[in-house]
């Protein structure tokens, strides 16, 4: 019983000196463990003070000790640039010190010129009909600038690229009988037509003016007759020249059924006076030549500039 509390008293003394130890004394941690005063309250007067900072005290008069200097060399290169790469990639928003500058903006283009008024897309009409009573294409074209195609002809870029320039029809003097073949400059005639088109359809209202429904004819070169020269048009409506004719200004010759003729295969309204056919004509060869109406606007750039 005597070695228990012998034990027991060892325990005792060996927990009052490590308490001293810390603390300072006995007695201050049991100050410690009753009290809720901060930790600065010195009950004990064998313990240190602890100063407590007045608001006086501003962070700028405290002064800051520096690490000691070590003379360790830097850090290497391999270990800083991983970093660096890092730093970069965490940046998604970089300021705009940092962004390129703007680069200038270009002039905007210049406005592209209107379309003429037979390049702009209309309401299709209903082509069953037609498909259903359509004749077979020809088995040759009669001039090299038409198509197999009944009353059609070819379009301005490939008679350009085949260098048809010229287009030659047949005609005779009323006077002298004569017959004889005249030609017809393309580009100047069709850019003539066109701008007339252009500039006037709004008041022909679908009606064929009266230059078209009486022609201008030439002079004879052989009897010197004035407008005396007419064309010669075939009897057979498929080798009719019609690319001669509308260079001539010279559709309003034609008979009102051979005109008709010419609206059915472009599947055109035909019915009406002859002026209305006569201009449905004259607008459906110039959509033939020139069908998107770019050929006709380079044309225009070309003699303006």
């Amino acid at each position: 019983m005597e070695s228990f509390l012998e034990e027991d008293l060892g325990i005792k003394e060996t927990e009052k000196n490590r308490r001293k130890n810390v603390f300072g004394c006995e007695e201050c941690c049991l100050c410690l463990s009753l009290s809720l005063r901060p930790l600065w309250h010195n009950p004990c007067p064998e313990t240190p003070v602890i100063p407590i900072p007045t608001p006086s005290q501003s962070l700028s008069t405290t002064s800051f000790s520096s690490p000691p200097m070590t003379s360790q060399s830097p850090l290497p290169v391999e270990f800083i640039v991983p970093y660096q790469q890092v730093a970069q990639q965490a940046n998604s928003y970089p300021s705009e010190s940092s962004s390129p500058p703007p680069k200038s903006i270009p002039p905007p283009p210049p406005p592209r010129p209107p379309l003429p008024v037979w390049a702009i897309p209309r309401r299709p009409r209903n082509r069953a009909a037609v498909q259903r009573n359509r004749k077979p294409d020809l088995a040759v074209s009669p001039y090299e600038w038409a198509t197999k195609k009944r009353a059609t002809v070819h379009k301005l870029d490939y008679l350009v690229s085949r260098q048809i320039s010229n287009v030659s029809g047949e005609v005779r003097c009323k006077r002298c009988s004569r017959s004889f073949e005249m030609q017809y400059n393309l580009l100047e005639k069709f850019s003539e037509i066109g701008i007339f088109i252009n500039q006037n359809h709004t008041l022909m209202l679908d009606r064929a003016p009266s230059k078209w429904m009486s022609p201008n004819f030439p002079n004879c070169r052989y009897c010197g007759a004035e407008k005396s020269v007419k064309p010669c048009i075939s009897a057979g409506k498929r080798s009719i020249n019609w690319l001669f004719l509308f260079l001539g200004e010279m559709i309003g010759c034609c008979k009102l059924t051979q005109l008709r003729y010419f609206c059915k295969q472009q599947n055109e309204h035909r019915t009406g006076a002859k002026d209305r056919v006569v201009y449905s004509t004259y607008f459906q060869l110039c959509r033939q030549l020139d069908p998107t109406g770019e050929f006709f606007s380079s044309l225009m750039n070309s003699d303006e500039q």
